[in-house]
């Protein structure tokens, strides 16, 4: 197989393309998406709208909603580069490259890429908020 995105799919693992869940079989397999315009998410990948608590998880979703269906990037891809200017401001100092990088998948309509590149990025603001959180809990200890 070569070209376009290979998922590795257990057994059951649900998934969704172009807005049609589908289903693998009993057997784990490889299944290689050639259409470059293909929106596919992993079931196991999204996240739910209460699990929507931080900035870099708002961006996350709203492409999520690009893939599934629910929300045209016409209508939001605005805020959506609005929210990533703002992440960047934060992020740049830790590594410049990754809200651009974003921006560009986002920019070309790469959203199973954008949400992998996101993954890495979600726990480091995680650790980044318990952080700040620590640091807030002790300036009220004192």
């Amino acid at each position: 197989m070569s070209g376009g995105l290979i998922l590795s799919l257990a057994s059951g693992e649900r998934f969704l393309v172009n807005g049609v869940l589908l289903e693998n079989g009993d057997k784990p397999s490889k299944i290689r998406v050639a259409d470059a315009d293909a929106r596919v998410l992993r079931c196991g990948d999204a996240i739910k709208p209460a699990e929507v608590t931080t900035p870099v998880k708002r961006v996350y979703f709203a492409i999520q909603l690009f893939i599934s269906g629910d929300l045209e990037p016409e209508v939001a891809l605005g805020a959506l580069l609005r929210e990533c200017e703002e992440l960047s401001k934060v992020f740049e100092p830790i590594n410049p490259n990754w809200i651009p990088t974003l921006v560009e998948m986002v920019k070309r309509r790469n959203y199973y890429s954008a949400l992998c590149h996101l993954k890495p990025i979600m726990k480091i603001e995680e650790e980044l908020l318990k952080r700040a959180e620590i640091t807030a809990s002790d300036l009220e200890a004192a």
